[in-house]
């Protein structure tokens, strides 16, 4: 939430009435709420003023929420990573990212991406196993002496490898729509 908006309502003003109060315009408020970026000069000054603060206050709550963010993106970028366990663990690919998910749940931002990720690799695993434990019954007597368990098992892993980095990147740029699959398993 926007910490201009989370002062304002609890002040008990609405926009209006603090474009009023302030002297700032409506747009520069809603402008401030939605981008949730440090006010600059005169704009920090005067909702300082008003919220009855140190402006140097009101400029320290941004730095403490941007470092949360920047602590929870963190977070995120381990438990993305840590699916690349499954290289040297198996099921690593689950085991690490539960457990890392689990740890920290108390955000919801953590818990909401961390979820995604749990998701797929669950959803992930075990359609691996069931192509992999249908394939000697299918797919071996239409190749016979072909190692497909094998080329399967490698196909599949050089994908979700794959989709780790395309995983990490999205984080990087801060755009967490990925990874949202019909199938809710967590």
């Amino acid at each position: 939430m926007s910490i201009i908006k989370s002062i304002r309502e609890e002040k008990g003003y609405t926009q209006n009435d603090l474009a009023s109060k302030t002297g700032l315009s409506l747009r520069t408020i809603q402008r401030l709420e939605s981008s949730n970026k440090v006010p600059k000069g005169y704009s920090l000054t005067t909702l300082a003023e008003e919220f009855g603060m140190d402006a140097t206050a009101l400029q320290s709550k941004f730095v403490q929420v941007q470092r949360s963010k920047e602590s929870e993106i963190t977070t995120l970028k381990v438990i993305n990573f840590s699916v690349l366990s499954f290289l040297g663990v198996p099921f690593g690919n689950v085991i690490f990212p539960i457990v890392l998910w689990r740890n920290n749940r108390d955000s919801e931002f953590v818990d909401a991406i961390a979820r995604q990720i749990v998701n797929f690799q669950i959803l992930f695993t075990l359609s691996l196993n069931l192509l992999l434990i249908l394939t000697p019954f299918t797919l071996s007597k239409l190749f016979p002496g072909t190692p497909l368990l094998l080329m399967i098992f490698i196909f599949a892993y050089l994908i979700n490898i794959a989709i780790v980095f395309r995983t990490a990147y999205q984080i990087k740029q801060q755009k967490f729509d990925f990874l949202q699959l019909p199938i809710r398993l967590v």
